[in-house]
């Protein structure tokens, strides 16, 4: 720290201190006065934009998770809109930088095998080894197998995490479930080794592994077949 400026008077209370008290005084005054000059002039206090650990890259399919009613007139039915993903983790001071781009916009039930390859070709041309993938939940599962498989054989993928994630209703709704999802994603990504995964309903689920209840429609775990005993 620099020497204390001689123009810095010294408090009435401490007028009466000698030897190291004084000193030691003069050198903490000294400190609040070079702090207090360097915020007048820009130099302290100011913030560093520190880089972020986490690159992500966000494919956005459609799905319910981004549908939305914009008509105010003649309009009937909802369509499929920005990436709800953005306004969910815009507003958050995560460590992590994200990219969005979009593959298609539609509900999954018309997702078809060539929106799925472009799906994988983006999953390949990124440099992220994190993705999250935003998906219609009809046919979730489907994509998921279908990008696990390429995994298999597509070299470029084996080191990465892809996680797909969606809604039972529009990010939109008050009582969507969307942001809960997403979050469950983002926590997924540090957490998973290489592959990929359905996160829906509080749980991340190996592709693998990934089913879903007819009845009330949550993704679940698919429980595997006993061998039946010899005995």
């Amino acid at each position: 720290f620099p020497p204390t400026p001689p123009s810095v008077a010294l408090m009435s209370w401490a007028k009466g201190l000698t030897g190291e008290a004084l000193e030691e005084y003069k050198r903490v005054l000294g400190r609040e006065a070079y702090h207090d000059e360097a915020k007048m002039h820009g130099h302290a206090g100011q913030k560093t934009q520190a880089k972020k650990t986490l690159r992500v890259l966000l494919i956005q399919t459609g799905g319910t998770i981004d549908k939305d009613y914009p008509r105010k007139t003649k309009g009937y039915a909802f369509e499929i809109a920005d990436a709800a993903i953005v306004r969910v983790l815009s507003g958050l001071d995560l460590d992590m930088s994200f990219r969005t781009v979009t593959a298609c916009r539609k509900d999954s039930t018309e997702i078809t095998n060539a929106d799925r390859t472009k799906i994988m070709m983006q999953c390949m041309k990124t440099k992220a080894k994190h993705i999250i993938i935003t998906h219609g939940t009809d046919t979730m599962i489907q994509t998921a197998e279908f990008l696990g498989n390429a995994q298999k054989w597509r070299k470029v993928l084996k080191n990465k995490v892809i996680i797909i994630t969606g809604a039972m209703k529009p990010e939109k709704f008050k009582d969507s479930d969307a942001a809960f999802n997403v979050g469950v994603a983002v926590g997924g990504l540090s957490m998973c080794k290489p592959g990929v995964y359905v996160a829906m309903h509080g749980q991340i689920i190996e592709h693998a592994n990934a089913g879903r209840d007819l009845r009330t429609g949550r993704f679940i775990v698919k429980r595997t077949k006993r061998p039946k005993s010899k005995l």
